[in-house]
């Protein structure tokens, strides 16, 4: 089982690679596995986005998640991030 913290951390990533640094629950589900070797559902990665967006990190849109200026700071490790 992936710790919740290198999943969120991956998300992360995932989402500064991305386009407009904007991707579906189903597209990070399925790149969490390709890139990172992680395998989760979307319900968890919708869990793991609902965390991140209570920390700023993210912004929700439906079920589309996008990098916030503060996601990308922690996401490139410009700014500390205790997990």
């Amino acid at each position: 089982m992936t710790d919740p913290a290198d999943r969120r951390r991956s998300l992360l990533a995932t989402l500064y690679f991305a386009p407009a640094s904007t991707a579906t629950a189903l597209a990070l589900a399925r790149d969490m596995e390709r890139v990172h070797s992680i395998a989760t559902s979307r319900d968890q990665v919708r869990g793991d986005l609902a965390w991140l967006q209570e920390q700023g990190l993210v912004a929700l849109h439906d079920d589309v998640a996008q990098l916030t200026e503060r996601g990308r700071d922690v996401a490139r490790g410009a700014a500390a991030w205790s997990w």
